[in-house]
């Protein structure tokens, strides 16, 4: 599996994560997993930062 810790707090206290069945997993496929949730994770953190004004869910 793969996660990203979300860096909107400090510390991190949430994240995203993908498991993916092994037998399905090619170094291509992880290349693009990785490169997709590193996206996420970053539009995730820019969305939800204290800067943005969003509420705090916890």
């Amino acid at each position: 599996g793969f996660g990203f810790a979300l860096r909107y707090d400090t510390p991190a206290v949430d994240a995203i994560s993908c498991s993916v069945p092994v037998a399905r997993l090619t170094g291509e496929h992880e290349a693009r997993i990785v490169a997709v949730m590193r996206e996420m994770r970053m539009k995730i953190e820019s969305l939800l930062s204290p800067a943005s004004g969003a509420p705090d869910w916890r």
